[in-house]
């Protein structure tokens, strides 16, 4: 059995502090992207008996080899404190104890873990295992901070104890939508997501867009209602593939417009924020561009206009709307990062196409977060580009990511090769689209982002390599 601590300090008091443990979505936020995946919280969240099942990463993989753990949570050994153990995973034994105790400016957060991973005598397993709790916990520290500085900028409820607001979310199954309902329901607001299977907890509600099914009085509970749904774009163009795109946004945001708009005044929403993507301006850019600048071309282009414009309904009937205009996510969750690195630390990574074009990137943080500032700011309004700061070409972001992970950036993926896995269309408007947006209306709307560069945002999202 090996023993492992570690004690931080958050500007939060003991009781303020467990209450933030103690609700839906903390495990997520917590948890640093490269340490763990997390597959389903504990509901309710660290009580006796609920189960939490995760994906741990394999110590040194950056996070790209996981493998399921589960813990069952149970009573600890004081008022604030609760305890988990292992139900199954990769370890012979597992339990952490979680105590939080008041000290001058704060609270003391004591984390203490038996553990036993190797055979008796294979003691240097479990010493590597103690070296990436360390990096794990001193990860989980800087997001619970980053996370309280936040909740502090948006004079969260948790913090003032005033009333949070209702948040109704569809797609909050996705990569950004939980972090989206986990940011929303840590701050103190309540939060239910619209799901199209059988609602398995007491904060899921049913609809099924695709039929037309979606009931008025969940709308008429919501402050806000946040769409994130959508089938994925990272796909062969196909006319198939196409329709699903299309009638997956358009056909399910019309749906949540028109059952909005049919409302009583007194019963709708204040504000809808509905998802979108940078693609609306075209895959090609000479100039940076904000959000006054012109729709582009192609099949994206498309869709996102359309997919704004039907968002926009809700407008005539009093609600503010905003579009989140997303750039490429970066995550070692999903997405382009979790595809790119493996081939970097094997050796042959490189840029893609020319290494010329333009990559509007954002972290998922960041991301997660421009979705909480649009519904909490009555003077955000329209169209919203949710990308980095930094701009950065596809060349830069592939020597930034090579010297992340220690690896060159010696074998460069010919535009040929992107376009036989995404067919001509896509490779032209994913893979090798050169989009230079810039976040005017989150910088001027006062959004201080998490992590504004890419060094920044491999820190968070790859750690050390631990």
């Amino acid at each position: 059995m090996t023993i492992f601590e570690s004690t931080s300090e958050v500007p939060l008091g003991a009781e303020t502090t467990f209450d933030w443990h103690a609700r839906p979505g903390a495990l997520t936020r917590l948890s640093p992207h490269w340490a763990q995946e997390i597959v389903e919280e504990s509901y309710p969240p660290i009580a006796p008996g609920s189960v939490a099942q995760v994906k741990t990463s394999v110590p040194g993989t950056y996070g790209l080899v996981r493998r399921p753990f589960s813990s069952v949570h149970s009573e600890g050994p004081s008022r604030f404190s609760f305890v988990d153990e292992l139900k199954k995973g990769p370890l012979s034994q597992w339990r952490h104890t979680h105590e939080f105790t008041s000290v001058a400016g704060g609270t003391k957060i004591d984390d203490h873990i038996e553990f036993s991973m190797a055979p008796q005598g294979f003691d240097v397993i479990d010493r590597g295992l103690t070296h990436y709790l360390e990096a794990t916990f001193d990860a989980r520290r800087k997001r619970m901070l980053m996370d309280i500085d936040f909740l502090e900028s948006t004079n969260a409820p948790l913090l003032t104890r005033k009333k949070g607001k209702h948040i109704l979310i569809a797609g909050g199954s996705g990569m950004i939508g939980r972090q989206v309902a986990a940011l929303f329901s840590t701050a103190g607001h309540f939060v239910r997501l619209l799901v199209r299977e059988t609602p398995k907890f007491p904060y899921e509600v049913h609809w099924n867009p695709d039929l037309g099914i979606l009931n008025p009085r969940d709308l008429a509970w919501a402050d806000a209602v946040v769409h994130l749904g959508g089938r994925s774009i990272a796909t062969r163009f196909t006319k198939h593939a196409k329709d699903e795109i299309w009638s997956s946004r358009i056909d399910s945001t019309r749906l949540l417009v028109e059952t909005m708009r049919d409302l009583p005044e007194a019963k709708r929403p204040s504000v809808f924020v509905c998802a979108s993507a940078v693609g609306y301006y075209g895959s090609k850019a000479d100039e940076p561009v904000d959000e006054t600048g012109p729709a582009g071309d192609g099949f994206l282009a498309e869709v996102c206009q359309k997919w704004e414009e039907t968002a926009a309904g809700v407008e005539d009937a009093g609600i503010r709307r905003v579009s989140i205009r997303t750039g490429v996510v970066l995550s070692s969750l999903g997405g382009l990062l979790k595809l790119q690195a493996p081939l970097f630390l094997a050796g042959a990574g490189g840029r893609l196409g020319s290494g010329e074009q333009a990559l509007a990137w954002i972290s998922l943080d960041d991301v997660a977060r421009s979705y909480v500032h649009a519904v909490l700011y009555d003077y955000v309004r329209g169209p919203v580009n949710a990308v980095a700061p930094e701009l950065v070409t596809q060349a830069e972001f592939a020597e930034a990511l090579a010297a992340h992970l220690r690896r060159p950036a010696w074998i460069p993926t010919p535009g040929f090769i992107t376009e036989i896995m995404l067919g001509r269309d896509g490779a032209k408007e994913l893979a090798l689209a050169d989009q230079r947006v810039v976040p005017e209306k989150l910088q001027e709307t006062g959004y201080q982002f998490a992590h504004p560069t890419l060094s920044d945002c491999f820190d968070e999202e790859l750690g050390g390599g631990a």
